[in-house]
C-alpha cells in the first residue's frame, strides 16, 4: 500500500502495510491488512482453504488503480458486498480502523449483546466487543465475542463477514449503510462467506471456524435453574411442585448454593447433606443433573486442605503476571483471594479434567455448567492494581 502522508489520531502509525487477498474456496475469500515488518498478535485459529482461481470463485476483488478503494463484488449479480475507502483506513500500534459500505440495512450478528431487535438499527449505533461478566443491559457487551455479521442483499442473497481479531474492539453501524470496525491491537483479518442463502452462510462460517459440538439429546429438554435455592429441602419442594403441576422437565441445575463456601469441587455437607443420594434418585427417575463450576480458585484455604488449589499450584496452571512467575490475583465468589487457570496451557486441561473426574465420584453429575470464564474478577484489575502503561490505558477505549 502507499505510505500515508498525514498522521492518524493517536500516533505510532505503521507504514507501509500490506493488503493480502487469498481466494480460499469458491465461496470464501480472506483478506488481511498487516505490518510486513513486525509480527503482531493474530488469533491462533488456522483456517485453511484449498485455494481457487479467479475464474472458479463466486466473487471478484478489485483494488483501484489510485489505491483509494478495495472492493469485493458478487460475480453473479454485480452486487458490491465490501467497499473500503482507504482514506478512512487507520493502522497504528493501538488503533486500527476500517470502514466499508454494505449493500443493505438488513444486517444481523455481532453477538453477544443485548440487542433490542434481531435486525440491527443502523442509525449510528456502536457495539463494543470484549468478553465481560455483566448482567444483560441494552447495547452492552456480554460474556462472549462474535465479530461476525450477516447481510441480506436487496435481491435476498446473503453473505457473511468475520473479523478474526480478539482484541478489544467496536463496530459502528451507520445509515449509509456502512460499518466501521475499530480495534486496539492485532491486525485486520477478514473472511467473507458468499452464501447465497443465510443457511449457506452459516454452513460456510462453521466450516471455517469449526462446527458446533453435538449436544447430548437430554440437554435439549426442559431445564430448571435458579441461584438461591439455599438448601436441599427447598430444592426438593421445587421438584415436588413441578411434579404436582405436571410441568415437564428433564434437567435440574445446581448453582453455587450447593458448594461449601462457594469453593469449586465441594458440596455443602450441612445445607445439601444428602445431595449425592438426591442426584442419584433424580437420575433413577429419568432426570439429569448439571452442576456449576466457576473457573477461579481460592488460594487462601488452610494449606493442605483444598486440593484444587494445591494441585493447580503443583502443576503450574495459573495465569501469571508479566514477570511470568507470580500468579495474577483477584477476587470472586470464594472466600479470600482467587487465582485464575490459564486454559491455553495444556497442563490446565489435565488438571481440570482430573478434578472433574474425581468430583464425579462424589456427585454423579451429567453435565457441567461453566460460569464466569470471561475471566471474571470482582476487583478493578488484579491485586494490587494494574501497571500504569499503554496496554492497560490504551489511547482509544472501545465502546
Amino acid at each position: 500500500l502507499n505510505k500515508r502522508q498525514a498522521l492518524t489520531l493517536f500516533g505510532n502509525d505503521i507504514s507501509p502495510i500490506v493488503l493480502e487477498v487469498e481466494f480460499q474456496t469458491k465461496d470464501r475469500l480472506r483478506f488481511r491488512l498487516y505490518d510486513p515488518n513486525k509480527q503482531r498478535f493474530e488469533v491462533p485459529l488456522k483456517i485453511n482453504g484449498p485455494g481457487v482461481t479467479a475464474e472458479e470463485a463466486n466473487y471478484e476483488a478489485e483494488f483501484s488503480e489510485d489505491s483509494t478503494h478495495f472492493t469485493i463484488k458478487r460475480k453473479s449479480t454485480g452486487t458490491v458486498l465490501w467497499d473500503s475507502p482507504l482514506v478512512d483506513l487507520f493502522f497504528s500500534n493501538q488503533f486500527l480502523q476500517i470502514t466499508t459500505t454494505v449493500p443493505s440495512t438488513s444486517v444481523y450478528g455481532f453477538g453477544e449483546h443485548e440487542h433490542p431487535t434481531f435486525k440491527h438499527n443502523m442509525d449510528f449505533v456502536t457495539y463494543g466487543m470484549f468478553s465481560r461478566d455483566q448482567a444483560p443491559t441494552s447495547f452492552a457487551n456480554l460474556y462472549g465475542v462474535h465479530p461476525f455479521y450477516m447481510c441480506v442483499e436487496p435481491d435476498s442473497s446473503a453473505h457473511g463477514v468475520l473479523l478474526l481479531n480478539s482484541n478489544a474492539q467496536d463496530v459502528t453501524l451507520s445509515p449509509n449503510p456502512s460499518l466501521t470496525f475499530r480495534t486496539i491491537g492485532g491486525i485486520f483479518d477478514f473472511y467473507l462467506f458468499m452464501g447465497p442463502t443465510p443457511e449457506n452462510v452459516v454452513q460456510q462460517y462453521t466450516e471455517a471456524i469449526g462446527r458446533p459440538h453435538m449436544p447430548a439429546y437430554w440437554s435439549l429438554g426442559f431445564q430448571l435453574s435458579r441461584w438461591g435455592y439455599g438448601s436441599l429441602d427447598v430444592l426438593k419442594e421445587t421438584v415436588d411442585r413441578m411434579k404436582h403441576y405436571d410441568i415437564p422437565y428433564d434437567v435440574q441445575h445446581y448453582d453455587i448454593d450447593y458448594m461449601e463456601r462457594r469453593l469449586d469441587f465441594t458440596y455443602d455437607k450441612v445445607n445439601f447433606a444428602d445431595l449425592p443420594e438426591f442426584m442419584k434418585e433424580l437420575k433413577k427417575n429419568g432426570k439429569h443433573n448439571v452442576v456449576i463450576l466457576d473457573p477461579f480458585i481460592t488460594k487462601d484455604e488452610e494449606p493442605g486442605t483444598y486440593r484444587p488449589y494445591e494441585l493447580g499450584q503443583e502443576m503450574g496452571v495459573w495465569i501469571n503476571n508479566s514477570d511470568g512467575v507470580t500468579p495474577a490475583v483477584g477476587q470472586a465468589w470464594p472466600p479470600g483471594d482467587s487465582v485464575f487457570p490459564d486454559y491455553t496451557n495444556p497442563r490446565t486441561v489435565e488438571w481440570w479434567t482430573q478434578l472433574c473426574l474425581e468430583f464425579k465420584d462424589v456427585l454423579d453429575y451429567d453435565g457441567i455448567w461453566i460460569d464466569m470464564n470471561e475471566p471474571s474478577n470482582f476487583m478493578r484489575g488484579q491485586y494490587p492494581g494494574c501497571a500504569d502503561n499503554e496496554i492497560n490505558n490504551p489511547p482509544y477505549t472501545p465502546s
